[in-house]
């Protein structure tokens, strides 16, 4: 007569264990599948020119026109389909990313530049650097002002509203425009000028 031969604990453990391992690459295989897979470096196209002029053409070397605030960096001008970034400048984002309100911060920094403009009948000259990865065209700004004219962006860090932002850059046309930015932001942080306080997380 035949022995059938009954399974151990260990044996029924050991086939378990087997069969997780078994289910849980199946599992893995077929959710890899059902993800989208994103061409390498499809993130990385809107850095390149090239790109930005295929959709609006050459990049401007120099605008004049009417301008107003969208954000504290960022400026549309009427006529001109590709939006202005100030060049070497960063400041609080417009609206939380997160609730979508607008912040004190930005806000902030959206009037005082909007005010500039006003004073200035919103009329602005801008020089081209280069486009932006959302094809903006980044660009030193300025506005006529007694006694010379004023550069949005150095306004803007010196106001305590914007700090620098890329300014290992250099302008061909100021070279050193990047020590002024840079030694307008050490001015305003140092007597706690706009919102370095906020900055600072000073109560």
């Amino acid at each position: 007569m035949a022995m059938i031969e009954r399974p151990t604990a260990a044996s029924g453990a050991g086939n378990a264990l087997l069969l997780a391992i078994v289910l849980v690459l199946v599992a893995a295989t077929g959710t890899a599948d059902a993800q989208p897979r994103r061409p390498p470096d499809s993130d990385k196209g809107s850095d390149k020119p090239t790109d930005c002029t295929t959709t609006l053409g050459a990049l401007p070397k120099e605008w004049l026109g009417e301008a107003f605030a969208i954000d504290g960096i960022t400026l549309g001008g009427a006529g001109l389909k590709p939006q202005l970034r100030l060049w070497g400048v960063q400041t609080g984002e417009l609206r939380d990313r997160q609730s979508g309100l607008e912040t004190i911060a930005g806000m902030r920094a959206r009037a005082a530049l909007e005010d500039m403009l006003e004073k200035a009948e919103h009329k602005v000259k801008c020089r081209a650097a280069r486009w932006d990865r959302d094809c903006h065209v980044v660009a030193q700004c300025t506005v006529e002002a007694a006694p010379a004219p004023l550069d949005l962006g150095g306004y803007m860090i010196a106001s305590g509203l914007a700090y620098g932002f890329r300014l290992e850059e250099v302008l061909p046309w100021e070279p050193r425009a990047s020590q002024r930015y840079a030694g307008a932001e050490a001015e305003a942080r140092k007597v706690r000028r706009g919102l370095w306080p906020i900055w600072l997380g000073e109560k």
